[in-house]
């Protein structure tokens, strides 16, 4: 296995960090995509997929917490017995302590883009993630006709996207 030295190696001849350089620099051209939808719908449904993702984000954060109580518990045992995997044990605690700050911070965010919204935009983000965490999130359509506010459904949906557009 003898290496051929004589030619040179593409890397070498080439500065990597320039070409990413060159490929940043790029103009990816106009906002506006094939099925005509501009930047903004898509923040509009980055922001709706956020909030849908709420209730997840509660459903996980209620497992780690129990799962970090049941780590408490076997850490206390092991302690009793001194046992030779205590080490393990409190890793894991510490692991799943990360896990749930960083789920309760992404909650605790989502709530504060839930308050920063007004009016019928903020009952109508209420109500259909926020509230009755175990039923399936309610159509558009459904949400004005239980809110009684005198819109379609999809009239609601565009006011609400638009209101995402405005959020920090």
């Amino acid at each position: 296995m003898n290496r051929n030295t004589n030619k040179k190696d593409v890397l070498d001849s080439l500065d990597i960090y320039t070409y990413i350089a060159e490929l940043i620099n790029i103009p990816l051209g106009d906002a506006t995509r094939m099925n005509g939808h501009t930047h903004n719908d898509s923040i509009a449904s980055t922001r709706s997929k956020e909030f849908s993702l709420y209730r997840s984000l509660c459903r996980n954060e209620a497992c780690v917490r129990q799962h970090l109580m049941d780590l408490l518990v076997r850490t206390a045992r092991a302690e009793k017995k001194n046992a030779p995997y205590l080490p393990l044990l409190r890793a894991e605690i510490r692991d799943d302590t990360v896990r749930l700050a960083d789920l309760t911070m992404r909650r605790k965010r989502l709530e504060d883009r839930r308050d920063s919204l007004k009016g019928i935009a903020k009952l109508a983000v209420q109500y259909r993630y926020f509230e009755d965490l175990d039923r399936r999130i309610p159509k558009w359509s459904e949400t004005a006709a239980v809110l009684g506010i005198a819109l379609s459904g999809e009239e609601l949906r565009k006011y609400v996207c638009s209101q995402f557009r405005d959020m920090k």
